[in-house]
């Protein structure tokens, strides 16, 4: 029973309650509640319905869509929405009303929205799931397909109004904490890559690549999922506006970084097979790839405080030096292709603190060739 006591169940449900973001779940249904209602409300009082089953529906569907997504997914449904009414209205006027009706009704719901939209979720299951609600309650009522998909843009409307005025979630907080495990694991990937080069160890160099591989992959899809929730919050939530400076220097940083990031994967899998063929690795080699490491941290410190300290461009420089440095050494094929990214992933960093594609080639090319000062 001791194992299971307060000392260690407690520490256990703050994980827990910690990993589950509270506030933002507390303040999701808050919001879902209140769209609801409101559509209810709009739907049987000021458009007369008897049933306004679609409008909440539609407003709750738009507010639990994915951050981000909300604008497509909406769109999917109300598209989804008419296309099961449309259907459904259509098959019930000829066939009646019944068990085997229904089914009939889905399937054909069901399979021209694959037909329309491929496999697109939210559509195809937004119209399954209104023709059988429609076949299930619309009995023998006739043309009721307008008024509901009015309905339905109705919630919807509703649920934007309500993601976009009451208690919008802070756009940058699930950025910023997206962008830290990226920035972290991609610069901790390249810096044990570096000492897989100081050490002569292929190990840790196979080891890096797949933290390339595995991890980074999936925080770059994290961070680019919570930037476009960013966008879709300080586009439609007016008082979150003044944080779209903030947004477009994230997200100018990770589209350039998208090159970068390939440029290192890719210099992390020749030096693995520099590793393996036992060629020659001069100092200054892992030195710039630790270089470009730190440019990486330097350009997240900069980015999340949205102060340019100079700092990031140094470091990029300090590589691009010490791998011109290393080429005028004793190199093997596979170390002239290492430099040969080192330079590449150097330029595309320089882009990422707003210096024109053409003025960064020119800066690393300038460094790499620059006489040996010593240093």
């Amino acid at each position: 029973m001791g194992s299971y006591g307060p000392a260690r169940l407690l520490p256990a449900a703050r994980r827990f309650l910690g990993r589950r973001q509270l506030v933002a779940i507390l303040v999701i249904a808050v919001q879902g509640g209140f769209a609801t209602t409101v559509a209810w409300i709009i739907a049987k009082d000021y458009l007369g319905r008897d049933a306004p089953v679609f409008a909440p529906i539609a407003a709750l569907a738009t507010i639990a869509s994915a951050a981000g997504q909300r604008a497509r997914q909406t769109m999917e449904l109300l598209i989804g929405v008419g296309l099961g009414i449309s259907v459904a209205d259509a098959l019930l006027y000829l066939v009646g009303t019944g068990a085997w009706q229904i089914g009939v009704v889905v399937f054909c719901s069901i399979a021209l929205g694959l037909l329309v939209a491929g496999r697109s979720g939210a559509l195809v299951s937004q119209a399954g799931a209104t023709a059988t609600l429609f076949a299930t309650l619309a009995g023998n009522q006739r043309n009721l397909g307008l008024p509901r998909i009015i309905d339905a843009a109705v919630g919807a409307s509703i649920g934007f109004l309500t993601v976009a005025l009451l208690l919008p979630l802070d756009p940058l907080r699930a950025v910023d904490r997206a962008a830290s495990p990226f920035f972290t694991n991609l610069a901790d990937a390249i810096h044990t890559t570096a000492r897989a080069l100081a050490a002569g160890d292929q190990d840790t160099a196979m080891r890096a690549l797949e933290r390339f591989n595995t991890t980074v992959t999936t925080d770059t899809t994290r961070l680019d999922d919570a930037l476009r929730a960013a966008e879709e919050t300080v586009t439609i939530a007016p008082w979150w506006r003044r944080r779209r400076d903030r947004y477009r220097h994230y997200r100018m940083a990770l589209d350039r970084l998208a090159a970068f990031t390939t440029d290192v994967r890719v210099m992390a899998r020749r030096v693995a097979t520099l590793l393996q063929y036992h060629e020659p690795v001069p100092p200054p080699l892992h030195q710039a790839v630790d270089a470009l490491g730190d440019a990486l941290t330097h350009l997240y410190r900069d980015t999340s405080t949205g102060r340019a300290t100079g700092r990031p461009r140094q470091s990029v420089l300090d590589a691009a030096r010490l791998a011109g440095q290393a080429s005028r050494q004793q190199i093997g094929t596979f170390g002239g292709t290492v430099i040969l990214q080192i330079r590449s992933a150097a330029s595309d960093l320089l882009r990422a603190t707003d210096v024109s594609p053409q003025e960064a080639n020119h800066l690393v090319r300038d460094a790499a060739t620059a006489p040996d000062d010593g240093r």
